[in-house]
C-alpha cells in the first residue's frame, strides 16, 4: 500500500532523509483530530521518501489503527449512558442530554412516550455528534431515549435512558385539595383488555396523555384528539378527582364533540365538566357540567365552538376536563378497595 502525504514539508528534517530522499527505518506518525479521534499511519522497512520535482512525502506498505482512520473502527465505546440535566425535568422546559463517544461523526436519537414510539424536540430531529443536546418534552410522563452513533465504520448504540417528565403548566396549576385530592397519574388500559393493551403511570393532569390515543402505541395526538378514543382509567381514588387541561388555540377546527361513560368500562356513575378553573364542578354555563351520570353509553356532555346549546368554548383559552366520581362512598361496579376504574369515551 501506498500512501501520498502532502504538504509535511517540516517532517523532513525531524525524520533525516538521506540523500537519495529516503528515511529506510520503519516510521509511525500519530494524528489526533479536533474531535478528539486519533489514526496512527506506520509505514513498512522502508520508511518514508521525497516524491521526486514536490515537497510531498510518500510511504510504502502503510497500516493504519485508530477511530480517525477513515474505516479505522466504530465509535466507541458501545452502551454508553445518557445523562439528562436535571434529572427530573418539566414538561416545556428545555433539559439537556449529555453523552461521551469517540469517533461519531453522526448520532440519531429515538424516543418513546408511556411506551409508544414518539418524536421528541431536539432529541429526534437532530443528528449532530455533539454532546449535550437540549431536549424539550412537552408532555409529561414516562419516556425512554436511546442514542444510536455512527461513522463509516460502523455504530454503536447507548444504555437507554428511563427519564420521567413532570407536570409543566399542570404542575402550576390551582387546584382545590377539599373535599376531593387532584388525581395525577394512572394506568390506562385500551382494547382488547389487559395485560398487553396498557400504558404505564400516564400523567392524568393533561387532556392529550389521556384522550390524544386511541391504543398504547400511537403516537399523541392533539387536543381535540383523535375521534373514538376510549381509555379506560384503570385507577382512580373514589375521592379524587382528574383534571386534565387542555388548550384551545387561536384558530381551533369548527368541530364539536361529546363524552360519554361508556359501559364495558362498568365503571361508577360520573359527574363531569368543562370549566377554566381546576375541578371545578359547578361552572357558570349549566351546558358545561353533568351529575350522576351512568355507564350506559349515552353522551353525557356535549362540546362545541359555535354553538352556544352545547358547552362552548372560546379560542386562546385552557381549559379543564374535570371528572369524578358521584358517590365517594360508592362500591362499585369497578371498584376495589379505595379506587375504581372507568372508561370515559371520546367523540367528534
Amino acid at each position: 500500500m501506498a500512501v501520498a502525504m502532502r504538504r509535511l514539508v517540516s517532517l523532513v528534517s525531524i525524520l533525516a532523509l538521506s540523500a537519495f530522499g529516503t528515511a529506510s527505518a520503519q516510521v509511525t506518525i500519530h494524528l489526533t483530530t479536533a474531535q478528539q479521534t486519533s489514526c496512527d499511519i506506520t509505514t513498512d522497512a522502508n520508511g518514508l521518501r521525497l516524491v521526486p520535482g514536490s515537497a510531498d512525502l510518500m510511504a510504502t506498505g502503510v497500516t493504519l489503527s485508530g477511530t480517525g482512520c477513515g474505516g479505522g473502527g466504530a465509535p466507541t465505546p458501545n452502551n454508553f449512558p445518557l445523562t439528562p440535566n436535571p434529572a427530573s425535568p418539566t414538561a416545556g422546559t428545555p433539559f439537556t442530554v449529555s453523552w461521551s463517544v469517540s469517533g461519531a461523526t453522526s448520532c440519531t436519537g429515538s424516543a418513546s412516550f408511556n411506551g409508544s414510539s414518539t418524536s421528541l424536540s431536539g432529541w429526534t430531529d437532530v443528528t449532530a455528534a455533539t454532546s449535550p443536546r437540549t431536549v424539550t418534552a412537552s408532555a409529561a410522563g414516562s419516556y425512554t431515549l436511546s442514542l444510536t452513533c455512527s461513522n463509516t465504520s460502523g455504530s454503536i448504540t447507548s444504555t437507554p435512558l428511563n427519564l420521567v417528565v413532570q407536570g409543566g403548566s399542570g404542575g402550576g396549576d390551582v387546584c382545590p385539595s377539599s373535599p376531593r385530592t387532584r388525581a395525577t397519574v394512572s394506568d390506562i388500559h385500551y382494547l382488547p383488555e389487559p395485560p398487553t393493551h396498557v400504558r404505564h403511570n400516564v400523567d392524568l393532569t393533561l387532556w392529550d396523555n389521556i384522550w390524544g390515543h386511541v391504543s398504547e402505541t400511537d403516537n399523541v395526538t392533539p387536543w381535540p384528539g383523535p375521534s373514538g378514543a376510549t381509555p379506560t382509567i384503570s385507577t382512580l381514588g373514589k375521592t379524587q378527582y382528574i383534571a386534565a387541561k387542555f388548550h384551545v388555540g387561536a384558530s381551533p377546527p369548527s368541530v364539536f364533540g361529546f363524552y360519554k361513560n361508556v359501559s364495558y368500562g362498568a365503571g361508577p356513575n360520573l359527574d363531569v365538566s368543562i370549566s377554566t378553573n381546576c375541578g371545578d364542578f359547578t361552572p357558570s354555563q349549566q351546558t358545561c357540567v353533568a351529575t350522576n351520570k351512568p355507564a350506559n353509553d349515552a353522551g353525557m356532555l356535549y362540546w362545541s365552538l359555535t354553538n352556544p346549546v352545547y358547552c362552548k368554548l372560546e379560542p386562546n383559552t385552557d381549559y379543564y376536563f374535570n371528572v369524578q366520581f358521584h358517590d365517594p362512598n360508592t362500591s362499585g361496579p369497578g371498584c376495589s378497595g379505595g379506587t375504581c376504574r372507568t372508561t370515559i369515551g371520546h367523540v367528534r
